[in-house]
């Protein structure tokens, strides 16, 4: 009835059935039709369910690559596998069960699988048992021909052809043809298999869910068309014909007399005989058998003794089998791992208990250790007594191995050896929750090394690598074992102190005599063979107790505090304050309001004039300013170094370049304007973007700027980050037509290559030098060498800061040709700029 509750939603569907020829249970029948056992069966849920059989003939592997590939809808007769599962879909009830049986030709004699070994052995082409096959022959280093068939009954005509020696197949096809081919069977039976109707891609799912429910009640109806067709095809049994009844009783009496003839003893003898020879094949193949199991598989007698060692322990002590059977454990290991596998043995042997436990082994001399997985069970004679004890060991060395670097991986610092930032939030975790009970206090320090990248540019990674090993080590030994010494990343370690009492200023000075230790330890964890910078550090310091500490606020005091220290010069200390958090929460208030700047429209450009010795207008430098809602004007000073912290600079500077090549566009449209220029300051930010030259292309399309009007203004820290990058963007963008002034000349590493062989068109002097130039003779040297030196490289030389006539004065009889200051504008909107020729101011 459960068939008819099926909605038939496949009636009258046609399915193409791929067929290969593997008699009895498949083949083409007559009228190409399919036909044998599970062709007969897949016929009759045909005819009841209205479904319109289209056979297609192929080879086995040529059906499986045809299922896979949807060009037939359902395959026989396929076997079961965790690897097939994954590709195919398989109904649940199996329609029928099988195995797989090696068939022998006229004289051959082949009993075990080793007997395999040298011989030629027909095999299905993609099939699982040639897998089998070859796995079991490499474990015994044996070795066969390989002849590969599309069929079954190609198998069997090769062996009866002389082409192969033995042929594989299942046991139905076998059975049922084999003596038609003069085969006969062999002891070598293997891979029990469940066969099935399969499908793939999910396209079949209904019809294998009906193929389930008749297989389900077939299966218990005797007369059902199941077992109808399961006798249909039963062939003849090992090709014997059909003997009348009286023959078989005239030949039993004459075996019975012959018998009788010649004595009980000699069937005596035979009966021993057949017996000891069933006895060593049985012992032949459980021996086959468990030397093939890839597992460390023993027995030892209640003395422990080795009485039975399979192929992987005696592979494992590198001895053949008779040097390992009679042998004791002392034999091969050290003496504590027979002490151990003794306590384990001794269980089993004494007490009947089953043990599963891991045991490490090493050998006597040492050189080698492994860990195991051993089930140990005993094994008693037919009174109940102990007789025995049954091992079985699994190798999991490279298991624990992998574990061991997982959790080394997960928990440790690779270069230092010290616990890693998990480990140490998981440590200040379990500390907060000790001193919310305790009310006892506890200290983080964060440490980091002063002017570390410098280390790095200077000698290398290597070198750098090795200074943070050495600080480790220096610093592991200033600390207590209690205490959890962590590194977080490139040169910031932390300490993590804990009970350091209730009293707070005794734990503070506890806390300050060990950052006083550490900071010790830095210095002499210098590289005195080296000539590399003396090595310091900085430290911040927070104390925490009581329900209010917690992880987050532990972590974020202790990098306020040492933001501090290093403010301080570097080789210090400083402990968290409020303080110090007020002014950390404004900065982050400010960086907040940053991020809406843009949008709020609340960022605006001035311009600040830049003159010629007549004060006539040639140019002006676009200078950020931001209107803040609350706080006013905020100075360039405060928050350009947070933009450029956050990433913010990068569409901040976007927007001015935007905005500046704009206003070019603009002024290209008046001869009164057009070659006026505009410099823009370019953050090294914006410089190390990989498209930066594409930005700057497709904003100067996009507006219809004059490239050659726009100067963008770098400083000399920027050209020494990284020079031959920064040379190939300013080369590629100065090939566009842009030009580039070297900003604050004279403030940094200033270095006459640079200049030699960056595509500079501009040197502008820093305004603390023009500032005292009238006063400070050294001032006054520094301008004229530069002025001279930017004349001498064809370069123009741009004062910064002027504010009186006299400096004027002074600067233009020097041969300075352009200016800008205060003195002939401040920065300005652009609707208030003055451009043409500048009048002087009559207080000057």
């Amino acid at each position: 009835m459960a068939l008819l509750a099926l909605p038939l939603t496949v009636a009258g569907e046609t399915l193409r059935v791929g067929i290969y020829h593997n008699p009895p249970k498949l083949q083409l029948g007559e009228a190409e039709r399919v036909s044998g056992i599970l062709g007969d069966l897949l016929a009759a849920m045909a005819s009841r369910e209205g479904w319109q059989l289209e056979p297609i003939a192929c080879q086995w592997q040529d059906c499986l690559q045809a299922l896979q590939r949807g060009e037939i809808d359902l395959l026989p007769d396929v076997g079961w596998s965790e690897e097939r599962a994954e590709r195919l879909d398989f109904h649940r009830v199996p329609a029928l069960h099988s195995w797989s049986q090696a068939y022998q030709g006229r004289g051959e004699r082949v009993e075990t699988a080793m007997d395999l070994d040298g011989k030629r052995i027909a095999v299905l082409q993609g099939s699982m048992q040639h897998d089998y096959l070859q796995q079991l022959l490499d474990s015994f280093d044996a070795g066969a021909v390989w002849v590969e068939v599309p069929s079954y009954s190609a198998a069997f005509e090769a062996v009866q052809d002389g082409e192969a020696d033995v042929a594989v197949s299942n046991h139905f096809f076998g059975g049922w043809q084999g003596s038609e081919y003069g085969l006969r069977g062999t002891p070598i039976m293997f891979q029990p298999a469940r066969l099935f109707y399969a499908s793939s891609g999910g396209r079949q799912a209904q019809v294998l869910a009906r193929i389930d429910e008749y297989l389900k009640r077939w299966k218990a109806d005797g007369d059902s068309p199941y077992y109808a067709a399961l006798q249909r095809w039963r062939g003849p049994a090992s090709g014997s014909a059909l003997v009348p009844p009286v023959v078989w009783w005239g030949m039993a009496a004459l075996v019975l007399l012959l018998a009788v003839a010649l004595g009980g003893n000699l069937l005596l003898k035979r009966r021993v005989a057949s017996r000891t020879a069933d006895l060593e094949k049985v012992k032949d193949r459980l021996s086959t058998i468990l030397d093939s199991v890839e597992a460390y598989i023993y027995i030892k007698t209640p003395d422990l003794r080795y009485e039975y060692a399979n192929r992987k322990v005696c592979e494992f002590l590198e001895l053949p089998a008779e040097q390992v059977i009679g042998k004791r454990d002392s034999d091969f290991f050290d003496a504590e791992t027979v002490a151990s596998l003794h306590r384990n043995d001794l269980r089993v042997i004494d007490q009947g208990e089953k043990v599963v436990t891991e045991e490490v082994k090493i050998f006597k001399d040492g050189s080698r250790a492994f860990t195991f997985l051993s089930a140990k069970m005993p094994l008693r004679n037919n009174q109940g007594d102990i007789q025995s004890l049954c091992g079985i060991s699994t190798d999991i060395t490279d298991y624990r191995e992998i574990q061991a670097h997982n959790h080394r991986l997960t928990f440790y610092d690779p270069l230092t050896g010290l616990p890693n930032r998990r480990q140490l939030l998981d440590h200040l975790e379990l500390v907060t929750k000790s001193v919310h009970r305790s009310n006892h206090y506890a200290a983080l320090l964060f440490i980091d090394l002063d002017n570390f990248k410098v280390v790095n540019d200077l000698q290398g990674l290597h070198r750098g690598d090795e200074l943070l090993h050495r600080v480790a080590e220096r610093l592991s030994e200033a600390v207590r074992e209690s205490d959890t010494l962590a590194r977080l990343g490139a040169d910031e370690f932390v300490l993590l102190l804990h009970d350091l009492g209730e009293d707070m200023s005794r734990a503070a000075s506890a806390a300050e005599r060990v950052a006083e230790k550490l900071l010790a330890a830095i210095l002499d964890a210098r590289d005195v063979e080296s000539s590399g910078l003396p090595t310091t550090g900085s430290i911040g310091i927070t104390l925490f107790s009581g329900r209010e500490a917690s992880v987050d606020m532990a972590m974020q005091q202790a990098d306020i505090a040492l933001q501090q220290a290093k403010s301080a010069g570097g080789n210090s200390l400083r402990f968290f304050s409020s303080e110090m958090q007020s002014a950390v929460m404004a900065r982050v208030h400010l960086e907040a309001d940053l991020h809406q700047a843009l949008q709020r429209d609340e960022l605006a450009l001035h311009y600040q004039v830049q003159v010629d010795g007549d004060t006539h207008v040639t140019g002006v430098e676009a200078l950020l300013r931001w209107h803040h809602p609350r706080r006013g004007m905020v100075s360039p000073g405060v928050f350009i170094p947070l933009a450029e912290s956050s990433q913010l600079i990068l569409p901040i500077g976007h927007w001015v370049l935007q905005s500046a090549c704009r206003q070019l566009a603009r002024w290209s449209e008046s001869k009164r304007t057009e070659a006026l220029t505009i410099s823009v300051n370019v953050s090294s930010v914006q410089f190390q973007q990989a498209d930066f030259v594409a930005q700057v292309e497709r904003l100067l399309d996009e507006t219809g700027a004059r490239p050659e009007r726009l100067i963008m203004e770098v400083t000399e820290s920027l050209l020494m980050d990284d020079p031959e990058r920064v040379r190939d963007t300013m080369t590629a963008l100065s090939e566009l037509g842009i030009r580039f002034g070297l900003d604050d000349f004279g403030t940094g590493y200033s270095s006459l290559n640079y200049l030699k062989r960056l595509p500079l068109h501009q040197l502008k002097i820093d305004q603390s030098f023009v500032h005292d130039l009238l006063d400070d003779p050294v001032d006054a040297a520094i301008v004229e060498t530069t002025i001279t030196l930017a004349n001498s490289l064809g370069l123009e030389v741009t004062a910064e800061g002027v504010e009186t006539a006299e400096q004027h004065e002074w600067l233009k009889g020097r041969g300075c040709h352009s200016f800008q200051g205060y003195f002939y504008s401040r920065p300005v909107p652009i609707d208030e700029l003055v451009l043409g020729v500048l009048p002087l101011p009559l207080d000057h």
